[in-house]
C-alpha cells in the first residue's frame, strides 16, 4: 500500500477490504485527517485471474494435474485487453476478450473433451493455465456451468481451510452418478449469496486425471457458483463425512 501525501494537509492511508465485483478483491484508499479540507483518494485494485468470452466469466482454475499440448484443442479467441496496469476503477464493467493479466494478442485455446462454455485455456508465463466457467448470464441449470457428465470417477470433501485436504469420498458409482445428476439438473441462481456456518470443497475427480473443485455450503446446498443442490445432495456429502 502506498502513502499518498497532499500538499497543505496531512493524508492518513488506510486499507478498505471490498468485493465490489466477482472480479476485484482489494481496494485500497486515502482518507485526509478530520482538519484537511482536501480529499484525494486513489484505489488500487487486485484483480481476479479471469478471462472473458461470449459473455462467460472464466476464473483461473486449478485442475489437478498440469495441463499439457496435447489436453489443447483449436485456438478460441485471442485476448484483446489487460485490466491490471489499465484499469483504476473498481466498478469497471468486464468486456468480451477481456483479460485481468493476460497480454493482449494471447491465444486461448479450448480444451479436448469439454465444452468451451466450461473450460478454455491459455498460456502464461510459458505455462498452461486453465479457466472455468463462474458465471455465465446464461445458465439456467448446473449443467450450463459444469461439462462434468460421464465424466467422474469419484467425489472428495476437502477441508475449508485449504481446499486440498480430502476429509471424505463418494466412490460407488451409482452414487457418484446420482450427484453429479443433482449438480446437472440443479437450478442456478449467480445472484445467490450463501451465507452458512459451515463450508467444504467438493472435488469432482475426473477420468482425465483433472479435477474441478467448488466450494459448498451445506446450510445452503449452494455449489459455487449459484447451482442450488436439494437436500439429498448434503444428505449423502454428510454420511461421506462421517
Amino acid at each position: 500500500m502506498r502513502n499518498i501525501t497532499n500538499k497543505g494537509s496531512q493524508v492518513t492511508s488506510i486499507c478498505v477490504f471490498c468485493l465490489l465485483s466477482p472480479l476485484v478483491l482489494v481496494a485500497c484508499a486515502a482518507l485526509p485527517s478530520s482538519n484537511s479540507q482536501n480529499v484525494q483518494t486513489r484505489v488500487q485494485i487486485d484483480w481476479v485471474d479471469f478471462i472473458k468470452f461470449g459473455g462467460i466469466t472464466y476464473e483461473a482454475a486449478s485442475p489437478g494435474r498440469p495441463l499439457v499440448a496435447k489436453d489443447l484443442g483449436p485456438v478460441f479467441a485471442t485476448i484483446r485487453f489487460k485490466l491490471d496496469g489499465n484499469v483504476q476503477a473498481p466498478n469497471y464493467q468486464s468486456k468480451d476478450g477481456d483479460a485481468a493479466f493476460l497480454n493482449p494478442g494471447t491465444k486461448v485455446y479450448t480444451v479436448k473433451g469439454y465444452k468451451p462454455t466450461f473450460r478454455l485455456a491459455a498460456y502464461e508465463d510459458g505455462e498452461l493455465q486453465l479457466y472455468e466457467s463462474d458465471t455465465n448470464p446464461h445458465a439456467k441449470v448446473g449443467a450450463d456451468l459444469l461439462d462434468i457428465s460421464g465424466k467422474v470417477l469419484y467425489i472428495g470433501i476437502n477441508s475449508p481451510q485449504d481446499g486440498r485436504t480430502e476429509l471424505g469420498s463418494v466412490k460407488d458409482s451409482k452414487q457418484v452418478e446420482e450427484l453429479v445428476a443433482m449438480v446437472l439438473n440443479a437450478p442456478v441462481n449467480q445472484n445467490y449469496r450463501s451465507q452458512g456456518s459451515s463450508q467444504y470443497f467438493i472435488d469432482f475427480h475426473l477420468q482425465d486425471g483433472t479435477s474441478v473443485i467448488r466450494a459448498y455450503w451445506p446450510d445452503s446446498g449452494e455449489l459455487s457458483r449459484g447451482i442450488l443442490l436439494p437436500p439429498a445432495f448434503g444428505a449423502t456429502i454428510k454420511q461421506a463425512l462421517n
